[in-house]
């Protein structure tokens, strides 16, 4: 719990620093934000094993269940500290 508080944390202070970085830069914080959110989330995906049909994935698992679980743990800290681009551009695009 600790740890993904952690992450959360780390995630913001990403976030901060883009931001910093765009203000005295010119680019499009926004597109940057987007793009990270996208490449974050496809990158869970794929190392979770969602992406595979459900043969591959009970087959995986049962090969090594270890491995499965912790590939699964690492995508969710890569949800997690995606979480607040997701809010900035919720945030951003509602307002």
């Amino acid at each position: 719990m600790i740890k993904n508080l952690k992450l959360f944390c780390l995630s913001i202070g990403t976030l901060l620093l883009i931001y910093l970085i765009t203000i005295f830069t010119n680019f499009d914080f926004l597109k940057i934000i987007n793009s990270l959110s996208v490449a974050l989330t496809v990158l869970a995906i794929i190392l979770s094993g969602a992406a595979v049909s459900g043969d591959r994935q009970r087959g995986n698992y049962y090969a090594n269940p270890k491995e499965t679980t912790n590939s699964v743990l690492r995508s969710s800290k890569i949800l997690i500290f995606a979480f607040p681009f997701y809010l900035t551009l919720l945030f951003k695009y509602l307002f």
